[in-house]
């Protein structure tokens, strides 16, 4: 099956596998068929391969391979980090999160809330950012853990972590970070930053999908409560068989986005400013985000004048189509218009009519300026029906 041609930038939803990850899952795949829990040699092998990518991936954050839990993707490991800390403290924990984070922060705890927990969620201002002053209010003497997004996956504003992190070393509370979209975008350092569990996803920077580890902190240890049962694999954190073939293919990406991070998110951040500086040429397109604290591949616009969904339609089936994004992927299903952007004060008009653009290895100059000129073209189209209806 040919897949069909378009612009690609949507690669906050998933990235092309990057350079050297298919060749570390078929060295995987061809070199050992061995269980890595097994203590014979061919075993041996495949458990070599395994810390062989704890250790490239712990590199990436800072952190002890051995504190290293790998699950199915970010939304496993989320719910590992909530549910497992919320379970071990027991009674009713109190959690402190954010409204603009993903769902999968987002709908367990909901879940716990229905299971006993007792749930603050903080809003944002305007640019999406947490007020600081806010989250020290709202942790209390029963907080069991604060979870924060590091960069969201709508509109690519990053939380100051490392403030938060301080102020929840300072109360004695343990910080979740979501690192889905930040990993291998921005720096990481799970101690300096006072992180004690961490969510990552290979598929976001160019691994497999379908792989994913949680960073748990080993001092002091953080309380955590298995949510898988089996084997006793990985400490008892998460039981079963390891699929050593994605594992390694996580820990080649992460070696790759180690050595080219710094390069290729200054070259990101001048295509970003490329595209927005040719679709700011249309009256009523409105930035999510400042741009000093949104992550360089992200660009979120709302557009004024248009209908959402003909503008989302328009982009993705015109010519040249483009592989883009609504403000609203996660409320879409729902009917709703995005509530990150409604958080920040959008409108739910201009909620609903907003596009994600966000940038990756294989988006170059050309791109940028085919996708601007589509976009406008799209906008202008659009609205010049709206006019004659």
């Amino acid at each position: 099956m040919t897949t069909p041609t378009a612009l690609y930038l949507d690669h906050a939803a998933t990235a092309p596998l990057a350079p050297g990850v298919f060749e570390a899952m078929q060295h995987a795949l061809v070199e050992t068929e061995a269980n890595p829990a097994s203590s014979h040699a061919p075993g041996r092998v495949a458990a070599a391969q395994i810390d062989a990518a704890a250790r490239s991936l712990a590199a990436l954050i800072g952190a002890a391979p051995e504190s290293i839990v790998w699950t199915s993707g970010a939304t496993e490991s989320i719910n590992l980090a909530l549910k497992g800390v919320a379970e071990f403290a027991g009674g009713a924990p109190h959690i402190v999160s954010v409204v603009t984070e993903h769902r999968a922060t987002l709908d367990v705890l909901t879940w716990l809330e229905k299971h006993g927990a007792r749930v603050t969620r903080l809003g944002v201002d305007g640019d999406g950012r947490l007020d600081l002053d806010a989250l020290a209010a709202a942790i209390a003497d029963d907080t069991a853990l604060v979870s924060v997004m590091h960069v969201n996956n709508e509109t690519g504003v990053i939380q100051d972590i490392a403030a938060i992190g301080a102020l929840c070393a300072a109360r004695g509370v343990a910080l979740h970070v979501d690192a889905a979209q930040s990993l291998g975008r921005l720096a990481i350092d799970v101690e300096a930053m006072n992180i004690a569990l961490l969510s990552m996803s290979a598929h976001k920077i160019g691994g497999p999908k379908g792989i994913g580890a949680l960073y748990v902190r080993r001092r002091p240890r953080v309380g955590l409560a298995a949510q898988i049962q089996g084997g006793g694999q990985q400490g008892g954190y998460r039981s079963g068989t390891l699929a050593t073939h994605q594992i390694a293919g996580f820990g080649a990406a992460a070696v790759h986005v180690s050595a080219t991070r710094e390069v290729e998110q200054t070259r990101l951040h001048d295509l970003r400013e490329r595209l927005w500086a040719r679709a700011a040429r249309l009256e009523g397109v409105i930035r999510n985000g400042l741009p000093q604290t949104t992550a360089a591949a992200f660009l979120s616009v709302s557009v004024q004048a248009v209908h959402g969904d003909a503008l989302l339609l328009g982009l993705t089936e015109g010519a040249p189509a483009l592989a883009v994004s609504s403000g609203a992927a996660c409320s879409a299903a729902k009917g709703q218009s995005s509530y990150v952007l409604r958080a920040m004060g959008r409108s739910p008009r201009e909620a609903g009519a907003s596009i994600r653009f966000s940038l990756g290895a294989d988006t170059d100059a050309a791109v940028i300026d085919a996708a601007a000129e589509r976009f406008v073209a799209e906008v202008t189209r659009l609205r010049a029906l709206a006019a004659a209806a």
